[in-house]
């Protein structure tokens, strides 16, 4: 969905809004940080939500780190995986387009997904994304903060476990350079 949004002033969760702030906080190139400059104990905290993504080809999204509350909610370790296999195959060219862009636009991005546990009842996630460079410069790394993934909630580990995930909601911001057209992503009935 196409938001005239900024991050600035976008209604983010706690998390979400500290890692948005922080990154804001990073000096840029063409808009994007280093991730060498990114300081990992500046998000003390919460790094256990988040998520590194590395695009290696177009259909390839390497999962380059998983926060511990990420991991236990796949159920497994997913570090090293490539993320668009977690995706439906009907939402996989969606995903993968939406990624691509956060790099190549730049621009931040929210997603409101439908999650479907092991005890097969349905939760909501969230996730936050921004653009990082790499060690060469280029905008190959997406930072996501994963919120609402409440593991209290569940009573057993089977409850835990990410069975599917469907995109409720996709809403871009922009970091300075606009926000780009994309198709709007409606409610997952």
């Amino acid at each position: 969905m196409t938001t005239d949004l900024s991050i600035r002033t976008a209604a983010l969760k706690p998390r979400a809004r500290r890692f948005a702030d922080y990154w804001l906080s990073l000096p840029r190139t063409d808009l994007i940080p280093h991730r060498r400059d990114f300081e990992p104990q500046a998000l003390a905290g919460i790094l256990n939500t988040f998520m590194i993504f590395e695009i290696v080809a177009p259909d390839h999204f390497l999962v380059r780190l998983a926060g511990t509350t990420v991991i236990e909610h796949y159920g497994r370790e997913i570090t090293g995986q490539n993320y668009l296999d977690f995706r439906t195959p009907e939402e996989r060219p969606v995903t993968r387009a939406a990624m691509t862009l956060i790099a190549t636009h730049p621009c931040a991005q929210f997603v409101r997904q439908a999650v479907r546990t092991g005890d097969g009842k349905g939760r909501v996630s969230e996730s936050f994304g921004l653009p990082m460079r790499d060690d060469r410069g280029q905008p190959t790394l997406l930072y996501y903060q994963v919120d609402d993934i409440r593991l209290d909630d569940f009573k057993t580990r089977e409850e835990r476990y990410l069975l599917e995930k469907r995109t409720a909601e996709r809403v871009f911001l922009d970091i300075g350079n606009g926000v780009p057209d994309f198709p709007q992503v409606g409610a997952v009935g």
